[in-house]
């Protein structure tokens, strides 16, 4: 497995490469949040990668995968800006949790790494999990945002701390009431007749992780 040792934006607005970015990313998080990182890839390697993402992060907190996702059309935008700051948070969730509970593994230090929780976490795009765009298939886009914040441990984060980031709990609450009764209704059939009950469980149950308490450095 190849992954990524670091964040980098798209260097056009071509929709392959914007997307590849992200990918790379999400590739990343996933590796992660799953223990499947292979041997080389170690805490080292990791720091970089979030010092990367710091170095990255825009002055409203957010991440992109192109330097002006303002310039995209909705759709484009919405893979470009939101689900990049959503896997970006993730990341770095996943990652001061990570050196929170294994102090001796990690020893390298990430300077910033609070202060860019905190700002992605203020980021105006953080709370928004709405796709019209999307028509009907907005559904599966909210499942897979909750699908990735759940992978950086951000759900427990908001049960003890739902000021952190008080839109985005309203949100992933209305979300997860919204999977539930989808659940119980039957209401699963999405666009294509493709049935997606199992992807509506396994998010409503990353929504539905007791409190935890949020790592001080």
């Amino acid at each position: 497995m190849i992954l990524s040792r670091k964040f980098t934006l798209a260097e056009d607005d071509d929709y392959e490469h914007i997307a590849a970015a992200g990918g790379r990313l999400r590739a990343l998080l996933e590796a992660f949040s799953e223990g499947s990182l292979p041997p080389e890839y170690g805490p080292e390697q990791l720091a970089e990668y979030a010092l990367s993402l710091l170095e990255a992060q825009r002055d409203d907190g957010s991440f992109s995968s192109c330097m002006y996702p303002e310039k995209l059309d909705a759709d484009v935008r919405t893979d470009a800006l939101r689900f990049v700051t959503w896997a970006a948070l993730a990341f770095l969730c996943r990652f001061q949790d990570e050196t929170a509970e294994q102090p001796n593994r990690f020893s390298v230090s990430v300077p910033g790494l609070e202060a860019g929780i905190r700002a992605a976490m203020d980021s105006p795009e953080i709370g928004n999990f709405l796709f019209p765009e999307s028509g009907e298939a907005e559904p599966v886009q909210q499942v897979e945002a909750v699908l990735i914040l759940s992978s950086g441990g951000i759900p427990g984060r908001l049960q003890d701390h739902p000021s952190t980031a008080p839109e985005m709990k309203a949100g992933l609450d209305a979300l997860k009431t919204d999977f539930r009764k989808r659940l119980e209704t039957g209401n699963t059939t999405l666009p294509g007749a493709i049935e997606y009950s199992d992807l509506f469980r396994q998010a409503l149950a990353a929504l539905d992780v007791p409190g935890r308490e949020v790592p001080e450095n």
